[in-house]
This record gives C-alpha cells, sequence and structure tokens, in this order.
C-alpha cells in the first residue's frame, strides 16, 4: 500500500476545496431553501464528489493523468467505484451525527475527517494507479 506525503499535501488542498464546496452547499440548502438537513447532505456530497474527480485529476495525480478516452473511462469507473463505497460511509457517518443532535454543518465536518485517510488511500491504490491512467487498447 503506497502513501506519499506530498501527494497526501496536495490531495488535502483539493479535497479542502470540496470541502468548502460541500458545506456551502448544504448551509444554502437547509437554511436558504428549506430542505431536510440529510437530503441537502446526499446532494453536497455528490457536488464535492464531482469537483473532486477532476481536482485530483488535474492536480492530486496530475504525472499520471489517462490516455485517450479508454483510459479516461478506466479512471471515472474506478473512481465511481471508490466513491460509492467513500459516499455510503460519510453520508452514513453525517446522518448518524445529525440524527445524534449535531448541527448538519458540525456532522459534515466530523464525517469528512472521519474518512479522510481512507479515502486517500482508495485514491492513491486503486482509483489513480498507473493501471487506471493508461489507455488499454
Amino acid at each position: 500500500m503506497r502513501f506519499d506525503l506530498h501527494r497526501w499535501g496536495v490531495f488535502s488542498l483539493v479535497g479542502f476545496g470540496g470541502f468548502i464546496l460541500q458545506l456551502s452547499t448544504v448551509a444554502a440548502l437547509t437554511r436558504v431553501f428549506g430542505w431536510s438537513a440529510v437530503l441537502a447532505t446526499a446532494i453536497a456530497l455528490e457536488v464535492a464528489a464531482t469537483y473532486n474527480f477532476f481536482g485530483h485529476s488535474w492536480w492530486t495525480w496530475r504525472d499520471g493523468r489517462p490516455e485517450g478516452a479508454r483510459g479516461w473511462l478506466v479512471r471515472y469507473g474506478r473512481y465511481q467505484a471508490a466513491k460509492t463505497t467513500s459516499l455510503a460511509a460519510s453520508f452514513a457517518a453525517a446522518a448518524f451525527l445529525i440524527w445524534w443532535g449535531m448541527p448538519p454543518e458540525v456532522a459534515n465536518i466530523a464525517a469528512v475527517l472521519l474518512c479522510s485517510i481512507p479515502n486517500y488511500l482508495l485514491a492513491e491504490n486503486y482509483v489513480f494507479t498507473s493501471e487506471s491512467s493508461v489507455d488499454s487498447r
């Protein structure tokens, strides 16, 4: 299992941008539009995850960009599988904390912190590996 400290730092910066986007989306949907906190969290997680895919592809793992459409599809397929696992864990943690009485923004912060290292390891060792970065014809 690989762990690159510099890459983890870039991963964290890109993830922080997605996190700000996530919290802003939760706050806007709950406080401005009156959506339920759990539904707002589900939408916000998807918005942030989409941002993170492109951010990580262009900055975090820029040294291993896919070649051709097939390479991008392989990477995106792996990302979707990893994202489903990650979102399920993050959503479950946030929903539990909201149910427990925590404000939605704080619950989302806690969920992101709980899932950050496992998410990096999954991205580094499965999604953005060299096997997902080449066009396998």
